[in-house]
């Protein structure tokens, strides 16, 4: 008979790594942020860069970050599902 199922720790520490990790990446991309502003360049091709960062690239990040939170909420989800069930 197949196991069907979860082990509750080792889904645990993994949903707490997705917390952990979708807040670095919103970390890393104020850093980045910062520094871009902060940054002397001018031109053409800094506007591009800029309005690529703006438009397209730090919106990316908070979406992975977004995908991190919400599997981690998919994963406590489950734990609890998992738990009420292995004790009945």
């Amino acid at each position: 008979m197949a196991q069907l199922g979860l082990d509750p720790e080792q889904m645990g520490t993994l949903q707490k790594a997705m917390q952990r990790d979708a807040g670095a990446i919103r970390t890393l991309a104020k850093q980045l942020d910062g520094q871009l502003r902060s940054a002397w360049w001018r031109g053409p091709d800094a506007d591009r860069f800029r309005s690529e960062w703006d438009g397209t690239h730090r919106s990316q990040l908070e979406k992975v970050a977004a995908a991190l939170d919400a599997a981690a909420k998919v994963i406590a989800t489950n734990i609890t599902q998992q738990t009420q069930a292995s004790q009945n």
